[in-house]
């Protein structure tokens, strides 16, 4: 992940959540979840911190149709 310039390895905790029939289109759609934190002082971005939180929770919804 890039972000500020700078650039470092981050690991996602991904899950399949499922696949099926799509009700609207009726092709296959697969579903998955993943989340991760970062610290923003990581990526070079310190301002307001501790007033705003170093923590930050990513959380990325991905669903695909064949």
């Amino acid at each position: 992940m890039t972000l500020h310039g700078v650039t470092k390895t981050v690991v996602l905790k991904a899950k399949f959540n499922k696949l099926a029939e799509n009700p609207f289109t009726k092709t296959p759609t697969i579903g998955f979840s993943a989340n991760t934190e970062i610290l923003r002082s990581e990526f070079d971005m310190k301002y307001a911190i501790p007033a705003v939180s170093d923590k930050v929770i990513l959380t990325i919804e991905v669903e695909a149709n064949r």
